[in-house]
């Protein structure tokens, strides 16, 4: 991250912990407790911002059986006798936040973390929930609880960078009390990273070389192939044969058995034009379900051949740019308006995950769209992560998972009042200042 980036998202972060002393106005909810799951909750009088495009001046919500029921303009969505109503008249409600990027409950950046097993530069057998500690590691163990009290309600937890193949990736929702409770998907996908290693080169160990990093990403894929054509030959052989035996299990080739035979996508860490063109070939070469880029700072030289291949690219901690003339490129507005699909990340604890808002806030600044911007933190990433029929929207049959603002989302003074997963109330700001949060 260049020293002005730097400065400007430290900026922005600041502003919003300045804000976290102010008063605030009482918390808007009829009642406190959490919504009955076995009723109906209607929040109404809002703003809504569905994340999908739509807008409604004095929307309604509502929730039953932890799903939305019905979503749009109070004068076409009724509420029903004995619902529950949430008054956010004068509020702003969203989607939950997404980031299809974290390192949350790992280990703080910098430090020693749990996302990094730096044994071996190819570790696909690797699970990152086994490392994840479901409060958050020091020195903020409150990290989740952070996160959710900011409106962020689901992330994709990542191996580190620091391997070839990192390992397998896990969505997590962010409630519960233990990992098992907050994952709702997976593996999600197979974290890869390419570009020079240098804990390897230090050693003399391979990759030395980018062009080391990548042959070690298609020699895995290859000798995954190879290890499901002979689990295919046992199969056909065991029919005629109950003798036969099976080849030795490999956890790691059948891992990356899952990317070969396209039942998981892959996200790839990367940085240079130079690397991001070799993660599409690598993509192209091996059938990948779906491709995703992380931080691909320079992607913006190459937007046109990702827009046309259909790459996600996933924007964060760095915002922003400068081109080879000296002019400030803004990424995540800049990719999306040529035709990039765009997430933003936090890549915590790199930034904190609890200020995933600001990193969008900074794109909204030099000029992204806003609504697209609300977009790459709620819809874009549950599309990158397979989960768009679920989360990242407010539309009918979709899980209710949703953030209330007192004001512009974007504005960093702005505070969250409540957030609901699966219709129930997991945060009300009231509450949690009388110590009361749960």
């Amino acid at each position: 991250m260049s020293e002005r980036t730097i400065v400007l998202a430290g900026a922005a972060l600041a502003l919003v912990l300045a804000s976290a002393g102010a008063s605030a106005p009482p918390g808007p909810g009829a009642r406190a407790g959490t919504a009955a799951e076995a009723g109906v909750t209607a929040v109404v009088g809002a703003r809504v911002l569905t994340g999908a495009g739509a807008e409604y001046g004095n929307g309604v919500v509502l929730i039953e059986g932890g799903r939305i029921k019905a979503v749009g303009p109070a004068a076409s969505v009724p509420v029903p006798a004995g619902a529950e109503v949430f008054d956010a008249s004068g509020r702003v409600v969203t989607p939950g936040l997404v980031d299809s990027h974290s390192h949350l409950g790992l280990g703080p950046s910098g430090g020693v973390t749990e996302d990094n097993e730096m044994s071996d530069p190819v570790t696909p057998e690797l699970r990152i929930i086994d490392s994840i500690h479901p409060e958050g590691e020091g020195p903020d163990e409150r990290q989740f609880r952070r996160a959710l009290a900011e409106g962020v309600t689901a992330v994709a937890a990542r191996p580190g960078s620091g391997n070839v193949v990192g390992g397998q990736s896990a969505v997590l929702k962010l409630r519960g009390g233990t990992v098992d409770d907050m994952v709702i998907l997976f593996p999600a996908d197979m974290k890869m990273a390419l570009g020079r290693k240098g804990f390897y080169s230090s050693k003399g160990v391979m990759p030395t070389t980018k062009m080391g990093a990548a042959y070690l990403v298609r020699k895995a894929l290859v000798e995954a192939a190879e290890y499901g054509e002979a689990l295919e030959r046992y199969e056909r052989r065991k029919a005629g044969d109950p003798k036969a035996s099976p080849p030795p299990r490999d956890l790691g080739k059948e891992a990356m058995l899952k990317v070969v035979r396209r039942e998981i996508p892959v996200h790839i860490h990367v940085h240079s034009s130079d690397d991001i063109m070799t993660a599409v070939r690598l993509a192209e070469e091996f059938g990948f379900l779906r491709l995703s880029l992380g931080h691909a700072v320079e992607a913006y030289k190459v937007a046109g051949e990702l827009a046309r291949r259909g790459v996600a690219v996933v924007v964060g901690p760095q915002m922003i740019a400068y081109d080879d003339q000296g002019r400030l490129v803004n990424l995540a507005g800049y990719l999306a308006d040529k035709g990039v699909r765009v997430d933003i990340m936090t890549d915590a604890d790199v930034v904190q995950e609890s200020f995933l808002r600001c990193q969008a806030a900074i794109a909204v600044k030099y000029g992204m769209d806003p609504r697209r911007a609300l977009e790459a933190i709620t819809l874009s990433p549950a599309r990158t992560l397979g989960l768009e029929a679920r989360i990242g929207s407010l539309e009918p049959g979709k899980d209710a998972d949703l953030v209330v603002f007192d004001g512009d989302p974007f504005d960093v003074a702005t505070r969250v009042l409540a957030v609901f997963i699966e219709g129930r109330r997991v945060y009300e700001y009231e509450a949690e200042a009388e110590g009361g949060g749960k």
